[in-house]
């Protein structure tokens, strides 16, 4: 066998440690390509989904292995959007924080499609399965679920602080119209957000509702919670339906998802 110099044996080094990085430079693009929508890895950081994919598609696996479809190729109008939308349908209208504006756009409800299976995973997908835990929220005694309990004592730090600042605050912070409760969402089969323990209603006598509003169409959006308010929420990941077409300017529910901005990403 003839005996190879060190400067040979040098060479097929070098060429084998090029051939090695180009193989894994194609396996990282390989990867890149085959990574899941951002909305979808997102989701992950919030809630107990597994990004997995069958037969080409992109699926969320739940606590107890079944799978839904992240988007499930059909082209919704609104209304089907909020009955029976798929995970990609909660994100088609994105969700903005900031200045409070009037909303004008048709429609422009981000964060009232919800997918309930994701929910009954999450928070219980019966009254008794949900972990209900008492708190003290503004001298109120609320019931939440114990998975936000410590999300709803940030915000109430953030609200203490803000009625020092501003006494004015504080009549829209009392009476609060209520936390958990296991129903239906008004004239829906939909189930209320408030049946996992996740949202809050404020004080409903300085609040608006357009079911409320007389005529109820042509929808009018009005508001009087203050910016203040709204911005101690939303710090926390909590949505408002002040941001609503449909407004419901009372309610704040958890939904850090869509105040990601990881999550919005294409």
């Amino acid at each position: 066998m003839p005996v190879r110099s060190p400067r040979f044996r040098c060479a097929v080094l070098i060429v084998t440690l090029g051939s090695a990085r180009g193989a894994w430079a194609g396996q990282g693009s390989t990867a890149s390509a085959e990574a899941p929508p951002p909305a979808l890895a997102c989701l992950s950081k919030w809630y107990p989904v597994e990004p997995v994919r069958e037969s080409g598609t992109w699926m969320a696996r739940l606590p107890g292995g079944k799978t839904y479809p992240f988007d499930d190729g059909r082209t919704k109008s609104f209304e089907e959007k909020l009955e029976d939308p798929d995970l990609e349908d909660t994100f088609s209208i994105p969700y903005h924080a900031g200045p409070i504006t009037p909303v004008t756009k048709e429609n422009e409800d981000p964060g009232r499609i919800r997918f309930e299976p994701l929910f009954h995973a999450t928070y219980g997908a019966s009254q008794a399965q949900v972990d209900v835990v008492g708190i003290e929220f503004l001298g109120q005694k609320l019931k939440v679920h114990r998975k936000v309990a410590p999300v709803f004592a940030r915000v109430e730090k953030r609200l203490t602080a803000a009625v020092e600042k501003d006494p004015t605050l504080r009549p829209f912070l009392t009476n609060v119209g209520g936390t958990f409760n296991w129903r239906k969402i008004a004239n829906t089969n939909r189930q209320s957000a408030h049946s996992y323990g996740v949202s809050i209603d404020l004080n409903v006598a300085r609040s608006h509702y357009w079911e409320w509003a007389k005529p109820k169409t042509p929808v009018h959006w009005e508001n009087r919670i203050p910016q203040a308010i709204v911005d101690a929420f939303e710090a926390e990941g909590f949505i408002w339906g002040g941001r609503w077409y449909h407004y419901d300017t009372m309610h704040f529910e958890y939904r850090p998802e869509l105040l990601d901005p990881a999550c919005r990403a294409r």
